[in-house]
């Protein structure tokens, strides 16, 4: 498992998870798709640009990943959601178990 330094979010295999309910991610994609807003209540497409914010890590796929991933999953509070961007309509689905 890879955690970062602030332990805001982890990453297991091919899924995201939001750790720090008092923090917010931003997922930058890769260009050709809007980035990803994850708070501890949604995910979300988003036009917001990587700056950097107060309270807002910024996760860039490439880094996580090693490559440009577009199928993988993000967990935030209760909720997994499966995000596939080959799906530009309607890319974020909540899972439901």
């Amino acid at each position: 498992m890879f955690e970062n330094s602030n332990l805001t979010y982890s990453v297991n295999n091919s899924t995201i998870t939001l750790r720090d309910d008092k923090k917010e991610l931003l997922l930058v994609t890769p260009p050709q798709f809007k980035n990803i807003y994850v708070t501890r209540y949604s995910v979300e497409l988003t036009d917001m640009q990587p700056e950097k914010r107060p309270h807002i890590k910024n996760v860039f796929l490439h880094e996580v990943f090693k490559r440009d991933k577009t199928f993988f999953f993000v967990k935030a509070g209760e909720t997994e959601y499966q995000v596939d961007l080959k799906y530009i309509d309607n890319p974020i689905t909540a899972m439901k178990f």
